[in-house]
This record gives C-alpha cells, structure tokens and sequence, in this order.
C-alpha cells in the first residue's frame, strides 16, 4: 500500500523496476500455491493471498502511470491549450473568474490527513514511520485477541507429511524473492536515486517477513517442521538481507533527492 500511494503521488511508477515486481509477483504466486499443498498454518496461507492481491495492485499501477496516465494527460493538455486560446487572462473555461474558495478547499485539504500523502517530506519522523508500524501492529495483536486461540497442545498437533511439490514451489518462490530485489537494487545505483520507492513499503515488508518466520519457528521448533518450511524461510529471511542493501541506497542517495525536490519547488 505505501508504495500505491508513493505512485500515485508522483503520478509515475518510473521509481520502481517492473523486473522486481514481476520476479516478486511470481514469487508470491509460487508462494501461495506451495503452502496451499503443503497445508502450511491459515495465516501463512491467508498472508500470501493478501501478497497477490497487493502484487497485482501495484502491477496494475505501474501500468496505469507508465502507459495510461502519460497518454491522457497529453490529450487533456492539447484540448485544453486549444479551449484556452480564446479566453482572457484570469477566466477559466467557463468564463469565470477562479473562486477563491478553491484556495481555501487547497488550504484545508493541506491540513488534513492528505498531507501527510501529498507532503510526506514535511511530516515527522513518528507521523510517517512510527505511527503507520504501531497501527499494523495493534491490528495485529487484536486478530490475534480475536482469533480463537488453540488449545491442543504441540505433542498433539497432526504430523506433517513432506512432500515433493510443495517443496519444489517453496524453493522456486525462495529463488524467486532472493532474486527480484536485485533489479530494483541495480536501478536505484544506476539512477543514484531511490526517488518513487516507498521507504515504508519496504519497512513493512522487512517488518512483514521478520513476523512470516517468526510464527512458522514459534508454532513448532522440530526439526522436520523446520526442514518442511526452510524454503518459505529462506525466501523471507533472505529478502530482510537484500532490504538492508535497499536501505542504505535511501541512505546514499538522500541528498540527490532533497536536489531534485528543490528543482521542483523552484
């Protein structure tokens, strides 16, 4: 969601690599289908659904601000240069003058819940990090009160079976998250720039995959439950590694983004 939300501020998807997001698309797919055979926990499974869906979002997104969005805008701006021609200084297309309560809908929308979307630069450090990981957080831990808890006990939970094709998915997906950071990491160092990623999208993904392998180790800690989910532990782990690179290029490339902010704003 952090990331939607980055393009549709800047109206562009330039910032992100479609290599990254197709590998991890897959990813995902291979991910949901492998713990489905497998039978891995509900919230393993239910997790993965929830990846597709954001998956196929953030695609479509893409699409939309690379393809779609460019195409309409330069149609709207002809037609409106041809409307604008005839018209005097300080009218509007309709022959009036622009309301200045359009200036005060400007003002007040700045001062809502928008801003923080539209202005992220100017929010502080607790507005746009703290607060958003303390809310998915508390929702967490009030599915977690909501939900019924088990009362079998760990010796009484039915064995698993290891089975090839799950196994197989699993490691396909491990191969395929270990693998589509690494476009994303190569564009933002050609471009010397992490300007249109999300730095909250993957905080919460390192935050998501950080609790994804936790309750798969929380749930049983024997050493056939762990080899039956080292693939989906590996992907997981494996991704918080690649993250930490993505981390410290926001870090480098910090100063070439307050450049081009200033650009903008001159």
């Amino acid at each position: 969601m952090p990331q939607l939300l980055e393009q549709w501020r800047l109206k562009s998807a330039d910032g992100i690599s479609i290599e990254f997001l197709t590998l991890w698309f897959l990813g995902d797919i291979a991910n949901l289908a492998g713990s489905v055979w497998a039978g891995l926990l509900p919230e393993v499974i239910l997790l993965a659904v929830w990846f597709c869906f954001t998956d196929g979002m953030v695609i479509v997104s893409y699409v939309y601000y690379t393809w779609i969005y460019p195409k309409n805008i330069k149609a709207r701006s002809s037609t409106a240069s041809g409307e604008n021609e005839a018209l005097l200084p300080g009218e509007s297309t309709n022959g009036r003058r622009p309301s200045h309560k359009s200036h005060r809908s400007h003002r007040s929308r700045r001062s809502s819940i928008v801003s923080v979307i539209m202005e992220p630069s100017k929010q502080t450090v607790f507005v746009k990090f703290v607060l958003p990981l303390l809310f998915v957080t508390g929702a967490g831990f009030m599915g977690y009160l909501l939900s019924s808890p088990d009362s079998d006990p760990v010796d009484e939970i039915p064995d698993v079976e290891l089975r090839l094709g799950p196994q197989v998915l699993g490691y396909i997906s491990a191969f395929l998250y270990l693998t589509a950071r690494l476009p994303q990491i190569y564009q933002n160092w050609s471009k010397k720039s992490c300007k249109g990623l999300s730095i909250l999208f993957f905080i919460f993904s390192t935050f998501g995959n950080v609790t994804y392998a936790l309750q798969i180790l929380f749930y049983r800690s024997d050493s056939k439950y762990i080899l039956i989910n080292l693939s989906w532990l590996l992907g997981s782990l494996g991704t918080i590694f690649e993250d930490a690179f993505i981390f410290v290029q926001f870090y480098m490339y910090k100063d070439s983004e307050s450049d081009e902010a200033i650009e903008d704003e001159a």
